[in-house]
Order: structure tokens, then sequence, then C-alpha cells
């Protein structure tokens, strides 16, 4: 099941990419500068663990492009090779040995030997114990850790190093060149990428741009590659431009804090069962994304619900009518992140749900909130990674109830359960990504895990038309 939701998926979602590419009248060549804009607009070139969703994203997708892991792992989560080549575990998953690539140089120039790897690895992870030898690292961990390599592959372990402002210094396709702090970073072609060199010779990442002046300036033919809005990947792109939606990587949910005044777990049930997802799908997120009952979506794991995501009124209404007075008469504090456009508007109609079967529910940015709701990035196509990933961000409490053994589905399931007991958290929607690419641009092949390329390999395919070829397509 979790196969035939990937490849269903995943057609969607490279379609619009690869229909305006295929009939390219010119073959690639190198040169030009792409131009990039993102929203975030980030003082320092580094991943912050608690990042909103859309800095995430951007944050990642910059720093991919200076720095590589040391593996990556392609839409059904099977690990590919990129700074280590080969792998392999004791039977116990705490021992691991992984041997690296020969002649990777940092942009400095610098040897990625396995004693810088392990240096930077080792920092980045205190509690591992990793080491070098001739050709490789090992990596000691405690308890067993059978997804390691997921784990290598997210974009928090890219191998960096850092020169004295902090600027990231790495072994991937480009370097800086300019960075101007939540304004402009000007990337160079590493030219003598381990990947072969990349065929624009400059990236120039303009920060802080809105979704709304991101798709004027594409329109304008002032940019060449965006963040657009999941609904607006749907529709029809003019002037040569295309569009890319990925499989769902969001996850957008209620989250009751932990000094929250609905702490009945009757309550918060009640409230699940009281939102009708529906017309929030939609109208607010205008089709985009699909409604949810589990914290992974479908592709991933194989089942689409831990319980259900259809509204039931009266039942919630039943739960209702057990409860003391006090817990009636209570006005719940609904919170939610301003930086997020349609946030407002789904947590009004979710309040308005709620008064439906007699709870209140205030909506506010101020005072001590009872709920907040919050969208969460699922950064790995590798399930328990992604759950316990989701679990942080949502700052569940993980037992080991609550963390799967393993990626079966049986594991995942009832780990899942574990998380939701209690309705501690209401999952709303799984959400995907969307991009989309100027007239210009040839040969992009965004990856369907919301990447602007192919793991491992970011914009490496990437070439830019002339004028000159354009007026002869």
């Amino acid at each position: 099941m979790r196969r035939i939701a990937y490849l269903f998926l995943a057609a969607i979602s490279l379609l619009g990419a690869s229909g305006s590419r295929a009939t390219a009248a010119t073959r690639p060549h190198y040169g030009g500068t792409l131009r990039v804009m993102m929203q975030s607009a980030p003082d320092a070139l580094t991943l912050p663990a608690n990042a909103t969703p859309a800095d995430y994203w951007d944050l990642a997708r910059t720093l991919s492009l200076v720095g590589d892991t040391l593996v990556s792992l392609d839409a059904q989560g099977r690990p590919q090779p990129t700074l280590a080549v080969a792998w392999q575990s004791d039977p116990s998953t705490r021992r691991w040995q992984l041997t690296l690539r020969r002649g990777v140089k940092f942009h400095d120039g610098s040897a990625a030997s396995p004693a810088a790897v392990a240096q930077i690895l080792g920092a980045l992870h205190p509690a591992w114990n990793v080491r070098a030898s001739a050709d490789a690292i090992s990596i000691e961990t405690e308890p067993a850790t059978p997804s390691l390599l997921a784990e290598l592959a997210l974009p928090r372990n890219l191998i960096l190093k850092r020169n004295t402002n902090g600027i990231p210094i790495g072994t991937g396709l480009f370097l800086v060149a300019d960075w101007q702090p939540a304004k402009l970073l000007k990337l160079a072609a590493n030219e003598d990428s381990w990947e072969g060199r990349p065929f624009v010779d400059a990236v120039e990442i303009e920060f802080g741009k809105s979704l709304h002046d991101q798709a004027i300036a594409l329109e304008l033919d002032k940019t060449d590659l965006i963040e657009a809005a999941p609904q607006a990947a749907t529709a029809p792109q003019g002037h040569g431009a295309s569009s890319s939606l990925s499989l769902p990587v969001e996850l957008l949910a209620l989250v009751f804090s932990t000094n929250s005044k609905a702490q009945d777990p009757r309550v918060r049930e009640a409230l699940a069962l009281a939102i009708d997802r529906k017309p929030i799908q939609s109208v607010l997120l205008k089709g985009a994304g699909e409604p949810a009952a589990s914290i992974l979506p479908n592709w991933m794991t194989g089942y689409s619900a831990v319980f259900s995501a259809q509204a039931n009124l009266p039942r919630a209404r039943v739960l209702l009518a057990d409860l003391r007075q006090p817990a009636l008469n209570t006005s719940y504090r609904l919170s939610y992140d301003p930086r997020d456009p349609q946030a407002q508007l789904i947590a009004e109609r979710i309040a308005l749900n709620a008064r439906e079967v007699g709870i209140a529910v205030q909506v506010s940015l101020s005072g001590a909130e009872d709920i907040r709701l919050m969208r969460v990035v699922l950064p790995s196509p590798d399930p328990a990674t992604s759950l316990g990933e989701a679990a942080r961000q949502l700052g569940l409490p993980q037992s080991e109830s609550s963390t799967p053994r393993s990626n079966s589905v049986d594991d995942l399931y009832q780990a899942e359960r574990g998380l939701l007991a209690g309705y501690a958290v209401i999952p709303l929607f799984h959400l995907p990504v969307a991009s989309a690419a100027g007239a210009r641009v040839r040969g992009w092949t965004p990856g369907p895990l919301a990447t602007w390329s192919d793991a491992g390999s970011p914009l490496s395919g990437i070439w830019l038309e002339t004028r000159a070829e354009a007026g002869t397509r």
C-alpha cells in the first residue's frame, strides 16, 4: 500500500515539472546565475532546532547546496551514497561503520578525511562515540539505532565546518561567495566538486520574500525558482513556468499545552469529534492536503488513521454530558502562528466547530494558551525518524511504548497510538510543499520530498536557457 501511494503521489508531483522541460530544443550548457527567492530571513546560516516549517525548508535547501550528508534517502526510505559509499552495522545496531568517499575536499581545500568528518559529527552528537580509521568512521551509540542512516541523512547532519565568521564551509556543489544576513546569499560553483561542476555559475538567494512577492517576481521574470502555496501549484502556469507539489511532508495539528485547562481527555476527544475537516480543506486550504487522523501520512506508513477523522457531533455531546459543570463553563484559549497566513482562519473555524457542541474556544495570541494550532515538519521518508521528529516538535514525551522498534506497520501504528493517547495532539491535515520554476530553467527535477532536486544532487542538473535559445523553441 505504501509503495502504491508513493507512486501515485510522486507522479502527480512531478508532472508539472517535467512536462514543459521535455521539449527543450538545446543541450545543457554551463553559465548563468540561478535567481532564487525564499520566505525566511535568517540571521545565520544554521538550522535552528525549533525552526518553523518555512524556515526549515529554506535553510535545509540552502545548506544542502553548500554541504553534503554522509548518506541520503530516496522517497521510499532507501539509503543512497553521498560522502559515504558503504556502511554496515552489527546485529544490535549499536555499532556502525561507514566507508567514506576518497579524494573529497572542503571548499577551503582541506581534505574531508575520516578524522575531519568524525570531528564534525562527534561535535553534533556528543552522546555518540565517533572514531576515524584509515578510510572510514565508526559510530557507537546507546541505545540501539536501527534508523541511524535516516538520522545521518537529515539536514542537521550536513558535514560542515565554520570559519571565524560562522560561514559554512562544506563539500557541496556551491561555496559561499557573499552573505548579507536576512537579505542575500550568493553562492559560486565549486569547480572541484566530487559530483562534478554544476551547470550554473552561481546561485543568488533573496530572503524575506512573501509567497505573493515571489509569485509576482516569477511572473515578471525577475527570479527563477520560488516557493509557492500548495493550491497554486495545481493552477496553470503561464509564460513557460512550471510547478511541483511534494508528497505530504507537513502535519497541521492541535496541541494541548502541559498546563492546559483542558486536562480531561473527554474534553479533548469531544473537540476532536467536533472538527469538520472537509470545509477547512476545500475552502480555507483550497483543496490542498488531506485530512489526517494520524501523525504520519499514508504514503509513509501504509495506514491512514489511528482514530476517526470524521466529525461526530452526537458522540461529542455524549462525552461532554458526563462532565462536571466547571469544565463546561471553562473557556479554552487557542493560539496560532501569526506568520502562517492561513492559521487564523483555520483556528477561527475550529472555534466555531467547538461551540456547536458546547465547548467555548477563544482564538487569541495573548495570554496563556490552552491549545495551539501548529505545523510541524516530517523531515524524513523513514517513518520512525519522522515520527520521532514530529513528537519532538509537538512536545510529546516519548516512552518505550511510543517509540517504534522498527518500521513495520504494526510497530509504527502502536507507537502512534501511544503518542496520541489522551488526545494531547489532534492531527488535522497532512500538507504538501510547493515550488515553481521560471521559463528559462531547464533540467529541474524536484524531488517528491520537498527538496528542489533529486536526493544527493542539489540543483546539479539545472541549467539556464538564454534568450536566443528561447527564441528557437
